[in-house]
């Protein structure tokens, strides 16, 4: 009884992963990208902490976090969602931008967008 294969015929599986065989053309590994990422995120909301002179309880109180989370991504061990990370930009009033920008130093304060008005009397 024939199923449809002849001998020697693919079975329409996937082969099995070889790590040999990867793709010269992208040749950084996307989790080496990822876990690098995630590093750089953790690295910056540390220095802001810092900055701030703030425990990582105390950020993690101020963004509605725990301070477990908020070790692991000092850390690098997670990257944080953009909500998370609109939280910790929000406790700590930096930009976004500065949670991916690479190892800048300092971190620049927010930019106040209210306007100031004229006191009268």
């Amino acid at each position: 009884m024939s199923y449809g294969l002849d001998v020697g015929q693919e079975s329409g599986r996937r082969p099995k992963f070889d790590p040999d065989q990867r793709d010269v053309r992208g040749s950084s590994d996307p989790q080496d990208e990822h876990r690098s990422f995630n590093v750089t995120v953790g690295e910056a909301i540390r220095r802001s902490r810092q900055e701030h002179g703030w425990t990582q309880a105390f950020l993690a109180e101020q963004a509605g976090l725990s301070p477990n989370y908020i070790a692991r991504l000092e850390r690098g061990e997670l990257g944080p969602s953009l909500f998370v990370a609109n939280r910790i930009c929000g406790a700590l009033a930096i930009d976004l931008e500065v949670l991916v920008t690479p190892g800048t130093g300092t971190v620049p304060a927010r930019k106040t967008t209210t306007k100031r008005r004229a006191l009268t009397g």
